[in-house]
């Protein structure tokens, strides 16, 4: 009887290959399936939470199916998040309007006013960034629990961790950055990139209780 060829495991080199460009392409397809979720901008909230949910998958049990996963976390998340999505969203929808209105007023008169009334909605644009990025990682943390578990979970780590908050608010802009000089890039990264990062910052067992 024939001997059975062994199977050949995804080491050496050729599988060393295939996770480096599997990290680019999984943040890639997930990113874009979560920007056409989150569109509406009343739907960036829950778009987070479930791209959140698929990249923990991801990197704690090696699931790379992460876009499907992104769409089952969706429907499983869905009821839990809505609401506050539609807080996030009103809050974005202010923000983008007010954001146009002051680049208008930049080549008026009034640009003086405008750059100070600028200053002024910075906290708000944290505020809005942390909701987006540290409550989908405290979501990560505690997968079973409601949004008022989550938004405590998320002002924890804040309190907890301040300088790596910044450093997350840091990592988070200079991709929005990027993403506004090279638009491409943004239906694929602006918000799958982010995500990742901050749940590499944050392990899942910082993050629980």
């Amino acid at each position: 009887m024939a001997a059975r060829p062994r199977e050949r495991r995804g080491g050496g080199w050729e599988g060393t290959a295939l996770r480096v460009l599997g990290y680019p392409a999984n943040l890639a397809l997930a990113g874009v399936v979560a920007f056409l979720v989150a569109v509406p901008l009343v739907t960036a909230f829950p778009a987070a939470v479930a791209l959140a949910r698929a990249l923990a998958r991801w990197q704690d049990d090696g699931d790379d199916a992460v876009a499907t996963n992104v769409v089952r976390e969706l429907r499983a998340t869905w009821r839990r998040t809505w609401r506050t999505g539609v807080l996030v969203g009103v809050a974005l929808v202010l923000l983008t309007v007010d954001v146009l209105f002051l680049v208008a007023q930049l080549s008026t008169p009034s640009a003086g006013a405008a750059v100070v009334l600028g200053g002024a909605t910075v906290p708000v644009v944290c505020v809005v960034a942390l909701v987006l990025l540290l409550v989908p990682v405290a979501v990560a943390g505690d997968p079973d629990g409601d949004v008022r578990t989550w938004l405590r979970g998320a002002a924890g780590l804040a309190a907890r961790r301040p300088l790596r908050v910044v450093g997350t608010l840091a990592l988070g802009g200079l991709v929005a950055a990027t993403c506004v000089a090279l638009p491409t890039l943004a239906p694929f990264f602006l918000m799958s990139l982010p995500l990742d990062l901050a749940l590499r910052a944050w392990p899942r067992a910082s993050t629980a209780g």
